[in-house]
C-alpha cells in the first residue's frame, strides 16, 4: 500500500514534468556569468529577459538556462547584488539554442534599496550574504545549500549553526540567552503556532531542510514585526518553484552505534501499524469512556481500551526515509506563466539513552534517583505545494500549501528509590505524541509604479497535538518481585489529551518613494499586520485502583490488568475529574505601523518607524479545586503597546559597514503559562503548572555591528548588544512539600554580550592562488554572554500573595538556557575528481557554556546542563548533474549529556545520558 502510493505521487510529479515539453518547440539561451575582474562565476545571478516572464538564477557553476522562448529579439538583463547591471541584446530562434558570457563589473553599495527583477536563488550561502551585506536589520541567514553541505536535516539543526542561538537538549530555541518564550517563528512572513502545549514556537525539527529555501534569524526588532520579540523572530522560507524543471527523489539511511540492532528495543503497542506515524486513530477513547465527565468502571463491563499496558520487544531497525519533489513552470499565452514545487518526503528514526535521574533537597538528600531507560521511535511526513501565478511583469500571486504530520513514540522506564516510598520502584510510561500542521497562505505583491508598490498576504494555520492514550505503570519491589503500586490512584492510569490551535493573519503594506528623488527620505511604509489565534485544550486522566497486589510479570502486565477481570476484587478504573484539566485561549492583535527609510551622502542611513499594537489575550480554566459545574474563570490582558523602532547605518566602503538597533518591544505569557493545569513528565516526578497571575514584561534592546566583506560570499562581524527585560517570566519550583513547578514574573533581568562570525576561503585569507586553499573554507561564530535576573523582596511577599509562593536559593541568577559562551566551527574542502565529479568534506564542531536547566528553591542548588563538545562529519559527492551520494558522521565524540545540581560543596548529578554515533547514508537522483 505504501509502495502504491509513492508509485501514484511519482507518477503525478512526472506527469507535471513532462508538461514542460509540450512548449519546447521554441528557442533557449543558455549562458554562464562572472566576475569582470577575478573571473570567477557568479552564483545565485538574477537573470530575466525583458518583457517576459522568463528568468533564472545561475547555479553553483555560474551557469544559468532560459528555455521554451518564443522566437524574436530581446534584452537578457542580468543584475547580482553588489555589481552594475548589464543589459545584453539577444536574437532566439526556433529550435536553437542561444550561448552568452556575460562579465558583471563591481559597484559600490548603494545604501537604498534594491530592486530585483529576477527571482533570486535564495538557498545560496552568496547570495545571501550579498543580501545581508544591505539589510538595515541585524539578520543572519542559513541557505539550503549550507544546510547540505553540513548535513543538517531539519530547521533546528539549521538553527543551531547561527552565531548566538543555541537548541536545549528538548529542541527549545535559545536567541542571545532568551528562551522560547522570548522568540517568534513565521512561516514565509506569517505567524505560525505551535503544536506543543508547553511551547511558545512550533517544533522546529517538524520542518525537514527538503522543503526549506533559506531559514532567517532576525535579531532587531523594525516597526513591521510583530511587537512580542526580544530574543529574535525566526523566519522559515519554503522553497518556491525552479528556474527550470526537474524531478528529483532522494533515498536515505542511518545506523546508531547504541540502538540500530538492540534486540530487546521496546516499543508501545500498535505503533508499527502507524508507519507514517497516523497512529493516533487507532488509540481514541472508547465511546463509553467519551460520553462521561468521569468515568468509573464497572463489574462485566469492559471499556475497551486498544492500547495494551505492555510494550513489546523487537529488533530496532535501521533510520531510514525518502523525498520526492519536483518543479516546472507551465508557460502560458501573452507571458503569463505558472510557477510550481511540489514535494513530499517521510523519516523514520529510532532511539535510546541508558542514563541516570534524580533531584536534590536543599540538604543533598535524593528526593528521588532512578536508572532510566528511554526508547523512541519517531516519524517525520511532510507535503508541500507551492503555485506562483504571474499574470505579468508587474505582479504574481504565490499560494503555499503545507501539511506536516510528525509522531514520536516512546516508552520510558525508570528504577530506583523515592523519598516517600520505603521499597524500590520502577516506573514505565508509554507515549505516543501526534503533531499535525495544516498550513495555506496567500500573497501577492502588485506593483502600481517605480514609486508605489503593494504587499499583502492572508494566511490559516491549524495546528493539532495529541497524546492518545498514554498508559503508565508504577511497579513496587517486594521480596517476591514487583507488585503493582496501589500508594495512589495515579499511579497507574491512562492520558488523554488534544490540543487545537487555530490561527488566522495578515498583512498589507504599501510602499512609497517621493516623487523628489534628491530628497533624504527614499521611502516609506504604511502597513497593518493581524492574527487571531485560538486554543482548545483538555486532557483526561482514567486512574486505576489497585485493590488485590499479586506479583507482576514485567514483560506481561496486562495478564494481570486484563479487562475482563474489571471489578472482581482485583482492579477497577477509577477517575477523579479534574476542573484544570480543560482551558480555552484566545489571542487578538491589529497593529498599524509606519516605517521610513532616510539615505544621505551615500553613507548614512536611518530606518525608523513605531507600531501601535493592540491586543487582547484572554483564558477561560477553572482551577483543580472547582467542581464540575463551577462556571470558567477569566483572566484578561488588553494592551495598546507602542512600540519603536531604529536602526543607523553608515558605509565606510562597499566593503565595510556599522549599524546602531535601538528598540523597545514586550514580551506575552504563554497560553500554557497562566493555565494551571498540571502534568508531569515521567511516573513519580516532578509537576508543572500555570499561574493566571502572570503579566507582560517591557523589553529595552540596542545593537551595535560592524561587518566587513573581503570579496564574494565572504564575511566578518562583530556585534555588540544589550537588552533590559522589565517583570521577565521564569519558571521556578514553588515553596511547597510537593516537586511542582510554576511560572511567575521576577523583577528584573540585564542581558550584553559580543557575538563574532568569520566565513572566508582559505585562499583569500591566506592570499595563495594553491588550488588546495582556494577550495577550502573556513566558517566560525561565536557568542560570549553576560546575563543576571533579579528576585526582590516585595517581588516574593506578592507572589506569596497571589498563591505561588517562592524561596529562590539565589536571588541573582542566571536566565534559564543562558549559556555564557557558544561555539561553532567548520571546515569545507571541495575536491574536484573530473569535470563533472567533486565531492565536498565538511567537519563541523560545535560547544557551549554550562546554562541553567532548573532554578534552586528553598536552598535547594541550582541545576545546569553541563557543555560537551560535538562533532560531524559531512561528505557530498556529485558525480554529474543527476547523481549525488552523501556521507555522515554525527555525534563522532559521543559525549556523554549530563545535568548537575550544583551546593556549595559539591555537584551532584540530576541526569546524565548518551544519544550513540550515527552514520548516515543519502542518494539522490535529478531526472
Amino acid at each position: 500500500m505504501n509502495v502504491q502510493i509513492f508509485n501514484r505521487i511519482a507518477a503525478l510529479a512526472i506527469f507535471l514534468l513532462a508538461t514542460h515539453s509540450v512548449y519546447a518547440q521554441k528557442g533557449s539561451v543558455t549562458g554562464i556569468v562572472t566576475d569582470a575582474t577575478t573571473k570567477e562565476t557568479i552564483i545565485g545571478g538574477n537573470i530575466s529577459l525583458q518583457g517576459t516572464l522568463s528568468r533564472a538564477a545561475t547555479d553553483l557553476d555560474g551557469k544559468f538556462q532560459l528555455a521554451d522562448v518564443a522566437a524574436g529579439s530581446y534584452n537578457l538583463i542580468v543584475t547580482y547584488i553588489g555589481y552594475q547591471p548589464q543589459t545584453v541584446p539577444v536574437v532566439i530562434e526556433n529550435g536553437k539554442t542561444l550561448e552568452v558570457a556575460v562579465a558583471l563589473k563591481s559597484e559600490a553599495t548603494q545604501m537604498e534599496s534594491v530592486t530585483i527583477t529576477a527571482r533570486a536563488n535564495m538557498q545560496n550561502a552568496t547570495a545571501l550574504i550579498a543580501e545581508r551585506k544591505n539589510a538595515t536589520t541585524v539578520v543572519q541567514k542559513i541557505g539550503a545549500q549550507e544546510m547540505d553541505r553540513k548535513g543538517l536535516s531539519d530547521v533546528g539543526e539549521g538553527l543551531a549553526q547561527v552565531s548566538g542561538v543555541s537548541m536545549g537538549n528538548n529542541k527549545a530555541l535559545f536567541v542571545r540567552g532568551l528562551g522560547d518564550r522570548y522568540n517568534n517563528a513565521t512561516l514565509n512572513g506569517l505567524p505560525i503556532p505551535s503544536t506543543n502545549p508547553d511551547m511558545k514556537l512550533i517544533p522546529l525539527d517538524i520542518f525537514p531542510s527538503s522543503i526549506v529555501e533559506n531559514i532567517a534569524v532576525v535579531k532587531s526588532y523594525t516597526a513591521p514585526f510583530y511587537g512580542d520579540f526580544s530574543g529574535g523572530t525566526v523566519d522559515i522560507v519554503t522553497k518556491g518553484y525552479p528556474a527550470r524543471p526537474y524531478f528529483k527523489v532522494s533515498l536515505s539511511s542511518g545506523y546508531n552505534s547504541i540502538v540500530t540492532g538492540k534486540s530487546d528495543f521496546l516499543m508501545s503497542p500498535r505503533a508499527t501499524r502507524g508507519f507514517f506515524g497516523f497512529d493516533k486513530g487507532r488509540r481514541e477513547m472508547p465511546t463509553v469512556v467519551a460520553q462521561t465527565n468521569s468515568y468509573n468502571s464497572s463489574a462485566g463491563s469492559a471499556p475497551g481500551f486498544n492500547t495494551d499496558w505492555t510494550p513489546y520487544s523487537t529488533t530496532a531497525p535501521i533510520n531510514r526515509g525518502i523525498s520526492i519533489s519536483a518543479g516546472n513552470q507551465i508557460f502560458l499565452k501573452n507571458d503569463k506563466r505558472i510557477g510550481y514545487l511540489f514535494n513530499i518526503g517521510h523519516k523514520v528514526g529510532y532511539s535510546y539513552e541508558d542514563g541516570t535521574s534524580a533531584l536534590y533537597n536543599a540538604q543533598a538528600s535524593p528526593r528521588y534517583h532512578y536508572e532510566t531507560q528511554n526508547y523512541g521511535y519517531k516519524t517525520n511526513s511532510t507535503a508541500l505545494m507551492s503555485l506562483t501565478y504571474g499574470p505579468n511583469d508587474r505582479s504574481n500571486y504565490t499560494f503555499t500549501g503545507l501539511v506536516v504530520n510528525q509522531s514520536n513514540d516512546n516508552v520510558f522506564e525508570n528504577m530506583g528509590t523515592y523519598a516517600d516510598i520505603d521499597n524500590s520502584i520502577m516506573g514505565r510510561r508509554n507515549t505516543l505524541v501526534q503533531n499535525d500542521l495544516f498550513a495555506g497562505q496567500l500573497n501577492s505583491n502588485y506593483d502600481f509604479s517605480d514609486r508605489l508598490k503593494l504587499t499583502w498576504a492572508v494566511g490559516y494555520t491549524k495546528t493539532i497535538g495529541s497524546i492518545p492514550d498514554r498508559v503508565q505503570n508504577t511497579f513496587e519491589e517486594g521480596s517476591q518481585g514487583y507488585v503493582l503500586s496501589n500508594r495512589n490512584n495515579a499511579d497507574n492510569h491512562r492520558f488523554f489529551s488534544e490540543l487545537n490551535d487555530d490561527e488566522v493573519s495578515g498583512k498589507v503594506e504599501m510602499d512609497f518613494k517621493p516623487k523628489n528623488e534628491t530628497s533624504i527620505l527614499k521611502s516609506y511604509q504604511l502597513g497593518v499586520n493581524a492574527k487571531y489565534k485560538f486554543r482548545d485544550f483538555s486532557a483526561r486522566q482514567i486512574d486505576t485502583r489497585i485493590i488485590s497486589q499479586g506479583v507482576v510479570d514485567l514483560n506481561d502486565v496486562d495478564a494481570e490488568l486484563n479487562e475482563s477481570d474489571l471489578g472482581t476484587g482485583t482492579w477497577e478504573y477509577r477517575e477523579t475529574y479534574y476542573a484544570a484539566n480543560k482551558y480555552n485561549a484566545n489571542l487578538g492583535i491589529a497593529a498599524p505601523y509606519v516605517n521610513f527609510n532616510f539615505n544621505w551622502n551615500d553613507k548614512w542611513n536611518l530606518v525608523a518607524g513605531v507600531r501601535a499594537e493592540i491586543s487582547n489575550q484572554s483564558l477561560d480554566y477553572k482551577t483543580g479545586r472547582d467542581p464540575e459545574d463551577a462556571p470558567f474563570r477569566n483572566n484578561t490582558i488588553s494592551q495598546v503597546d507602542i512600540l519603536p523602532g531604529a536602526t543607523l547605518k553608515y558605509l565606510f566602503n562597499e566593503k565595510s559597514n556599522i549599524l546602531l538597533a535601538g528598540s523597545r518591544t514586550m514580551s506575552r505569557p504563554l497560553f500554557v503559562e497562566v493555565a494551571p493545569f498540571r502534568l508531569n513528565n515521567a511516573a513519580a516526578t516532578a509537576e508543572q503548572q500555570g499561574n493566571p497571575h502572570l503579566k507582560n514584561s517591557s523589553n529595552y534592546n540596542l545593537d551595535l555591528k560592524y561587518e566587513f566583506y573581503p570579496s564574494r560570499g565572504e564575511l566578518m562581524a562583530v556585534s555588540l548588544f544589550g537588552k533590559y527585560i522589565k517583570d521577565p517570566i521564569e519558571m521556578m519550583q514553588l515553596a511547597s512539600s510537593e516537586a511542582i513547578f510554576s511560572y511567575v514574573n521576577s523583577n528584573e533581568a540585564t542581558i550584553a554580550g559580543v557575538e563574532l562570525e568569520f566565513n572566508r576561503n582559505l585562499g583569500s585569507l591566506l592570499k595563495s592562488e594553491s588550488k588546495t586553499l582556494t577550495n577550502a573554507s573556513i566558517g566560525f561564530n561565536g557568542s560570549y554572554m553576560y546575563n543576571k535576573i533579579q528576585f526582590k523582596d516585595e517581588r516574593i511577599l506578592e507572589l506569596s500573595q497571589q498563591g505561588s509562593p517562592v524561596a529562590p536559593t539565589n536571588r541573582s541568577r542566571s536566565l534559564y538556557g543562558a549559556s555564557p559562551y557558544l561555539i561553532n566551527l567548520d571546515l569545507s574542502y571541495k575536491a574536484d575528481w573530473t569535470k563533472t565529479t567533486n565531492t565536498m568534506f565538511t567537519m563541523a564542531y560545535s560547544t557551549f557554556g554550562k546554562r541553567l536547566f532548573v532554578a534552586g528553591s528553598q536552598g535547594a542548588g541550582d541545576i545546569f546542563e553541563m557543555p560537551f563538545n560535538s562533532l560531524d562529519l559531512q561528505i557530498n559527492t556529485s558525480f554529474n548533474q543527476h547523481l549525488g551520494f552523501d556521507l555522515s558522521i554525527s555525534n563522532i565524540l559521543n559525549p556523554a549529556i549530563k545535568y548537575e545540581q550544583e551546593f556549595t560543596t559539591q555537584n551532584l548529578s540530576f541526569s546524565e545520558f548518551k544519544k550513540g554515533v550515527t552514520f548516515g547514508a543519502s542518494l539522490s537522483y535529478n531526472f
